[in-house]
């Protein structure tokens, strides 16, 4: 089996990406610089700080040190923890002379006592970091005006502010950031640094209020000249960070939502000069990718890194294939390693495509479902059915993950049928369309099931009795040890639980997840709302998902509310059932009315709720 931690051994072609990033930090000309690595949760984006550091260390020119936000997720105030941990690190790195260690020593103790979170410190905080949130929900004196200063300017503007009791702190704030960043720079210039480069990890792992605290301790105290952050996260946590920390601006009331999302690219621009999108990988990678994984599996540690050495000359040559082994393979000595290897390419070749498309080419889920495909084999091997076969077995894994709907239906059409083939799937796998399958198999009908069907093998003649034994424990729990669930959709799914959130900001953070992402955060957000009836929050918010023209949040709230039943579902809901409004050649709109229909029939509080629109008619 393999693990699925950060790793600076590249075997995912990543260390093109952290040197275009090396090249940015170590660059005299472009520091003081913040670089925004952003993607997905177990896209690769820690592996590439790990990379970043081993690269970077190993020139004495320049120090590295490797922040992890999440670990001091528990501490009381982030700004503190984060400069404390940097001053620490840095003292530990190098023998430095009594000077030096003395600044960083006094550094130290500042810190321990500034005052640096105060409820009454926010004006002075939105000056220092121009931070056009903050500056925008604040009344005069403190308006935003057109032309933002800079820094010090803006420093320089607060302490003119005539004092009185509300500005003493403030003040007081500003001047020891003022202070504490000159001393700072006093520091690394002595130093002799050609650039301190911090490498942030994590922090779309942490509260929203966190995420904030962390980005303006980096731009109040530390963004100095020859500094340079890199901060791996998932840019979609950072936005919706934002909209949490600053609620009051996107409650409706203050500006349309596009001043509103202004104000969020305002403030991501202001603290990250540079973003960079991770790449998600191409089948052609996940192929060498897997490949590489089972090498690492199966050869001695001096012939994998000689074809690691290979594979990256490989990368240099040719971007669009994946590696070939072929020759590799061959040149190996026959035995059992050789065997298991030829046997480990072949099933690569053959189900890598399946597996792209269903992981949508994440390394951690690659890594576990590979794990999970591992046990199921050695299971297969303990209770000696000798006769499953990998690519059937790998096509029904990828539907188990990508699907828990549509997997437990093919369950369940297997057990009626006394030779565990399912006649059904062949008249939904000979369907010329996607519109051509029956309505009753309207799970089906989705691009991402479709393609699955019309993928080799075909499954309709094939005795499904073993595998789904050996699946048989994740027939309720779909694969819960593989499935990823991103940092932003377990984000989405809280605000969607949440009874304080608008309906504004849950349609933003869930437009901004990818489709596979949104189905996970509806089926969630679904099971929620028939696990209790009595809290209508998710509910409700399946219903502003579709009031927003989702189609798959329709069909999941309708569904949700035939299975909770009408005795249950309240009034309330009626009453927006009956104002909301859709455009008539959506679907959602046909979905819904059918949904009122049939309510509407039944003698319970939301039928007569909803039957007071016939009334009024």
């Amino acid at each position: 089996m393999w693990s699925d931690n950060e790793t600076d051994e590249d075997l995912l072609g990543f260390s093109i990406h952290a040197n275009l990033i090396k090249e940015i930090v170590t660059n005299s000309e472009m520091l003081p610089v913040t670089v925004g690595l952003f993607g997905d949760w177990g896209g690769g984006k820690s592996s590439i700080l790990k990379i970043l550091n081993q690269d970077i260390s190993t020139n004495n020119d320049f120090s590295v040190i490797y922040f992890n936000s999440w670990v001091f997720e528990g501490y009381e105030d982030a700004k503190i923890a984060i400069l404390t941990s940097l001053l620490t690190e840095l003292q530990r790195q190098r023998n430095w002379d009594a000077v030096i260690k003395d600044e960083i020593g006094s550094l130290l103790k500042r810190v321990q006592w500034m005052k640096v979170v105060k409820s009454c410190v926010s004006a002075g905080l939105a000056y220092a970091t121009a931070n056009p949130l903050l500056l925008a929900g604040m009344e005069s004196p403190f308006a935003l005006k057109k032309d933002k200063a800079s820094d010090d300017q803006a420093i320089a503007t607060m302490e003119k502010i005539e004092p009185d009791n509300y500005l003493k702190d403030v003040e007081e704030t500003v001047h020891n950031v003022r202070s504490f960043r000159r001393d700072f720079q006093s520091l690394i210039n002595k130093t002799k640094l050609k650039a301190f480069v911090i490498l942030i990890d994590d922090l779309d792992r942490c509260s929203p209020e966190r995420v904030i605290e962390n980005l303006e301790a980096i731009k109040l105290f530390l963004n100095v000249e020859n500094t340079a952050f890199v901060i791996a996260t998932d840019r979609r946590i950072v936005e919706n960070a934002i909209r949490v920390k600053y609620p009051d601006l996107f409650s409706g009331k203050d500006g349309d939502s596009s001043e509103q999302e202004a104000l969020v690219t305002d403030y991501l621009e202001k603290l990250i000069q540079i973003p960079y999108t991770l790449p998600k990988l191409a089948p052609h990678e996940v192929r060498s990718y897997m490949s590489f994984l089972f090498l690492k599996k199966h050869l001695p540690s001096e012939k994998f890194n000689e074809l690691r050495i290979q594979y990256s000359a490989f990368l240099t040559r040719e971007r669009y294939s994946a590696f070939p082994l072929d020759d590799t393979l061959q040149s190996l000595p026959d035995g059992a390693n050789k065997t298991a290897l030829i046997e480990c390419v072949r099933l690569v070749e053959s189900c890598s495509d399946a597996i792209t498309d269903g992981l949508k080419g994440n390394p951690r889920q690659i890594k576990r479902f590979l794990n999970a495909y591992w046990f199921r084999k050695k299971l297969a091997d303990t209770a000696k059915l000798l006769h499953i076969k990998d690519h059937i077995l790998i096509k029904l894994m990828v539907l188990e993950y990508i699907s828990s709907d549509c997997f437990e239906e093919l369950y369940s059409l297997h057990r009626y049928s006394p030779d565990g083939t399912v006649e059904t799937l062949g008249i939904i796998e000979d369907a010329e369309t996607p519109d051509d399958i029956e309505d009753k198999f309207a799970n089906w009908k989705s691009p991402r099931i479709w393609k699955w069907l019309k993928s080799e093998p075909s499954l309709s003649r094939i005795d499904l009795r073993d595998y789904f034994w050996l699946s048989r424990t994740s027939i309720t729990d779909t694969l819960s040890g593989v499935r990823l669930l991103s940092q932003a959709m377990r984000q989405c799914v809280d605000v969607m639980l949440s009874d304080s959130q608008t309906s504004k900001n849950r349609v933003a953070l869930y437009s901004s997840l990818s489709t596979d992402e949104q189905s996970g955060v509806v089926a969630m957000v679904a099971k929620k709302a028939m696990q209790n009836p009595d809290d209508d929050t998710p509910l409700n918010s399946l219903f502003d998902l579709a009031i927003a023209d989702f189609e798959n949040a329709a069909i999941a709230f309708k569904s949700s509310a035939v299975k909770i039943g009408p005795s249950q579902l309240k009034p309330g809901l009626g009453i927006r059932l009956r104002s909301a409004k859709f455009p008539p050649s959506s679907p959602v709109s046909g979905i819904i009315s059918s949904l009122i229909a049939d309510l509407v029939k039944t003698d319970t509080k939301i039928g007569r709720a909803l039957g007071l629109k016939k009334q009024v008619k």
